[in-house]
């Protein structure tokens, strides 16, 4: 059977909310919105593209955030949780058309010398031979995402038996204990989350890559920032911020109080965050991420809640020839070692 061709052309940015909408694996990382502040922030660009078959029919889209090497014009093409390749009311690409996607996008960023990086969206599974077959390998620079995703389009009840005893128990105390939630956008309560956050990074001491005063200020039709507050007697006692773009929500940061601990008010935002993306429809909810080597108890907590524990595919790259890559290599490590 011959493999399909597809066309690339590039998206202009006021028209990538439209194109991303119509898959649906997008998530904040793909939307307009987070994809140019983010570039902006390490000095790259970003750059969207669709792939169309023959009657025209897009078949996957992809920002590309492209950070070049002054001199050299030329560096990391980096794609975060794309391609997207998951057509609204379309069943997922076969492994030939994975590989057709994925050659598209090499070949049209190897044109300008860059290599190019990736990794899949955590909803989607593509087949590891087809990633290969289309000339990637592992990616050596940049790290694996594993996090818990929930299905939130299921009943209330549902959700509830999936819960772990041991997290189910904390969650009915906080229920009894008179907690009370608010809810709104980022831009109106950004201080109040920003005194929570700050109290308790102060007294763990962490220090995230990218701070959650980076988001304040983002809004966008496609990119959603809310705010879940929970409150006890006025005050507030725990916080969380849920990022949505598309079908899919993503939980971002969180903090919680020394009284919101003794009152489980982190099992009360979590299971308001489920029937909050229950709400607005949300097919997916990604609970951003864990890691059981640096943080065991927020590993135990979030894969507690019932959902399901995934590895996002990747990530990965392609080199292209010549000696330019090898540059870039060069450059990118020498940028680690004064940057750390």
């Amino acid at each position: 059977m011959a493999q399909e061709t597809l066309s690339l052309r590039p998206v202009a940015p006021e028209d990538w909310p439209h194109v991303s909408g119509l898959f649906d694996d997008l998530t904040y990382e793909q939307s307009l919105t987070y994809a140019q502040a983010a570039a902006g922030r390490i000095g790259a660009t970003a750059e969207f593209v669709v792939l169309c078959d023959t009657q025209d029919r897009p078949v996957a889209a992809a920002c590309l955030r492209i950070k070049r090497i002054p001199v050299l014009n030329r560096g990391i093409a980096w794609i975060a949780a794309g391609p997207l390749t998951c057509a609204a009311g379309q069943q997922e690409p076969d492994p030939a058309m994975i590989q057709t996607i994925l050659s598209g996008l090499r070949e049209h960023v190897h044109a300008s010398g860059h290599i190019l990086r990736l990794r899949f969206p955590v909803q989607a599974s593509p087949p590891e031979d087809a990633i290969t077959r289309a000339g990637f390998s592992p990616a050596r620079q940049a790290d694996q995402y594993r996090t818990v995703l929930i299905d939130p389009d299921q009943e209330d009840d549902n959700l509830m038996r999936a819960l772990h005893g041991k997290w189910r128990n904390p969650l009915r105390n906080a229920l009894k204990a008179g907690l009370e939630l608010e809810t709104g956008p980022i831009r109106d309560l950004s201080d109040r989350f920003s005194r929570l956050y700050e109290q308790v990074r102060d007294a763990k001491g962490f220090q995230p890559d990218i701070p959650p005063d980076f988001y304040y200020a983002l809004s966008g039709k496609d990119f959603d920032h809310d705010v879940l507050i929970a409150r006890k007697d006025g005050e507030d006692i725990g916080a969380m911020t849920i990022g949505v773009s598309g079908p899919n929500a993503t939980y971002l940061f969180g903090a919680t109080s020394d009284a919101g601990r003794r009152l489980n008010a982190g099992h009360y935002l979590m299971w308001q965050a489920m029937l909050y993306c229950h709400e607005r429809g949300a097919k997916c909810f990604d609970l951003g991420g864990i890691d059981a080597e640096a943080n065991p108890s927020v590993t135990r907590f979030k894969l507690r809640t019932g959902g399901s524990d995934a590895i996002a595919s990747g990530p990965y790259e392609a080199r292209p020839n010549g000696f330019g890559a090898n540059l870039i290599d060069l450059a990118e490590t020498l940028h680690k070692k004064l940057k750390s």
